[in-house]
């Protein structure tokens, strides 16, 4: 028999290692999102984070998550985010430039399966919005 060298060694070693070890879990396909959640402060303040899908699935049956926009006759638009949590309603308005421009976008484009992160402020009115798409399963 013959004797294995330094190189076919360690070669052998690197190799059986991550046999031993065993793969890591594999993420590719799967699909989901974050749980829906509220939480409503008593300063005011608060967030709601989730899908669509997740609001709409939820064991709490008040749970919902609206995003509209909304043009008046005479040209105004206002945005807002409303959310309904273990029977609390909260409507949350959007302002800023940017922030009503993210609005748009996610509320005219986002997937039902989309993460969708709000937080206001104690004056009530969203000062942090993101809308996030990934592939990692929740």
């Amino acid at each position: 028999m013959k004797a294995l060298g330094f190189r076919s060694g360690l070669f052998a070693a690197f190799t059986a290692i991550p046999l031993l070890l065993g793969a890591g879990p594999a993420h590719a396909g799967a699909s989901g999102s974050r749980p829906a959640s509220c939480t409503f402060n008593a300063d005011n303040s608060g967030f709601c984070s989730g899908s669509l899908n997740a609001f709409r699935n939820s064991p709490d049956a008040s749970a919902y998550l609206i995003l509209q926009s909304y043009v008046d006759s005479s040209g105004g638009i206002s945005r807002y985010v409303q959310a309904t949590w273990n029977g609390t309603n909260k409507f949350i308005p959007v302002g800023g430039t940017a922030m009503s421009a993210l609005f748009d976008i996610a509320a005219t484009t986002v997937n039902p399966n989309a993460n969708f992160y709000v937080h206001w402020n104690t004056s009530g009115v969203a000062d942090a919005i993101q809308v996030f798409n990934d592939s990692h399963a929740y």
